[in-house]
């Protein structure tokens, strides 16, 4: 019988109770705030591709559109849109610049909204470090059942106007990591952005959050 478990035939059984061991703490990295901020402070950079789904009441169906994400610890991030329209939006170190696609080639735009999208970029560049409950603003409360979640709900009436709540889904799979975002204005308005091709803590290049190409 002990001739079961020795040689090649132990190593397979020897895996699987390492897996059982490890897989409590894989899971738990989610269940509390210094888990989550301990997960997130090792992530140095992401690069994921995403989907982003628009629901309007005077849309018949959900405005779609696709890109890809790039975070570089601590705050340089670059949404690229590749499709409907082709645009890439950059934050190095506070600084935000927006480029719209062409005929003629890449068209930096200098308009009054990249206020507000500096705003959102800062926020976005708070969670990729965990800092959930930075802004003044927002109650953030954690949830683990059926999945990982931190929800944002204004303080404040006149910010709930704009905005109800903010739900982030997070991975069970990979520590310090979000899948999902769901913004709500109210119940018929939102916006979903789901991250698939998830790549952590890789070498990205500088130029990715100075220059479109």
């Amino acid at each position: 019988m002990t001739g079961i478990f020795s040689g090649r035939a132990r190593r397979p059984v020897v895996a699987l109770f390492a897996l059982l061991f490890l897989l409590p703490l894989v899971i738990a990295w989610a269940d509390s705030w210094e888990g989550l901020r301990d997960a997130f402070r090792r992530i140095t950079s992401v690069e994921a591709r995403f989907v982003q789904k628009k629901t309007l009441p005077m849309l018949s169906k959900p405005f779609v559109s696709e890109g890809r994400f790039f975070y570089q610890a601590p705050a340089q991030l670059r949404w690229e849109y590749d499709r409907p329209v082709r645009s890439i939006l950059i934050m190095n170190n506070g600084a935000v610049k927006r480029y719209l696609r062409e005929p003629g080639g890449w068209r930096e735009d200098a308009g009054a909204s990249l206020t507000a999208m500096r705003v959102v970029l800062e926020e976005i560049a708070n969670w990729q470090q965990g800092r959930f409950d930075l802004n003044p603003h927002y109650q953030a409360s954690l949830s683990t059942d059926p999945e990982p979640r931190v929800t944002l709900i204004p303080r404040e009436a006149s910010w709930g106007k704009m905005i109800r709540r903010i739900e982030l889904t997070l991975s069970r799979e990979q520590a310090g990591v979000m899948k999902g975002v769901r913004l709500v204005e109210d119940e018929r308005s939102f916006t979903d952005l789901s991250f698939s091709q998830i790549r952590t803590n890789r070498s990205l290049p500088a130029s990715l959050f100075v220059s479109v190409e």
